[in-house]
């Protein structure tokens, strides 16, 4: 009988190691470049959001396999479910992504956009109906407030990369360029243009960023685990390491509450 019982035992055990085997993948998932978030250097992927998202998949028994686009393109490929997950992404202004899309529930990061432009021409903003008669430069695919869209008193120029946007705006041809803080301060300096623009302290619009996983795919059930585990995960020293590799407080780039 004990013989027995250690025997079944023992396959109950060789089955559930099985299962977790069974279980665990590789996730493709795609970005768009959104240094110091997410982005590529000397051929590696790297950035915070990166960095704490693979973490938290690792302890799920999962790999993450990055790959860049366009925005635009990245959004289309979560659309037609050609990859298992997107990361850096926002709900939609109607929570329209939700349709192809599973987000868990706890949010990797915040971003807050804010208008960048040139040193020499001195700018204060005082809501939209400040850009009047200007020219501010977007990303295609990004979703924007209503009133910020649909403002017929200013143009909207979108590009596919913020830096065409403050290569655009070293050259004149826009006004401003409209981009997370945090990324456009580093896009400037690795450009080495830091000193030539400077940037409206006023939030224009933020939200939260997700790594969001296919429903097509049927990763919703992922979707709820990683919620848990990036909960858990935010207490620990090597969530706070992670972005002190950066020079980044947590707490600059954390979710907003709303």
């Amino acid at each position: 009988m004990r013989f027995r019982t250690a025997l079944m035992g023992g396959l109950a055990l060789l089955a559930a190691l099985g299962s977790a085997a069974a279980q665990a993948r590789e996730l493709s998932v795609v970005a768009e470049a959104f240094a110091p978030y997410v982005f590529e250097e000397r051929g590696q992927a790297t950035g915070f959001d990166y960095d704490v998202s693979k973490a938290v998949l690792a302890r799920m028994g999962h790999t993450l396999k990055l790959s860049f686009a366009p925005w635009k393109r990245a959004l289309l490929m979560a659309q037609k479910g050609e990859t298992d997950a997107l990361l850096d992404i926002g709900r939609g202004d109607q929570n329209e992504r939700e349709d192809f899309l599973a987000f868990p529930d706890e949010a990797l990061s915040g971003t807050r956009v804010t208008l960048f432009y040139l040193k020499s021409k001195a700018f204060k903003y005082e809501g939209l109906f400040s850009l009047a008669g200007k020219t501010v430069g977007t990303l295609a695919g990004y979703a924007y407030s209503p009133d910020f869209a649909n403002a017929p008193y200013f143009q909207r120029e979108p590009v596919e990369t913020h830096e065409q946007n403050l290569r655009k705006l070293l050259r004149g041809h826009i006004d401003f360029a409209m981009i997370d803080t945090a990324v456009g301060v580093y896009t400037a300096r690795q450009l080495g243009v830091a000193d030539q623009i400077a940037y409206e302290p006023v939030t224009i619009s933020g939200g939260k960023l997700y790594i969001a996983f296919s429903r097509s795919r049927g990763l919703d059930a992922l979707a709820r685990e990683f919620s848990k585990t990036l909960r858990a995960f935010k207490q620990t020293a090597e969530y706070r390491a992670i972005f002190a590799r950066y020079g980044i407080d947590p707490a600059s780039v954390a979710p907003p509450e709303f």
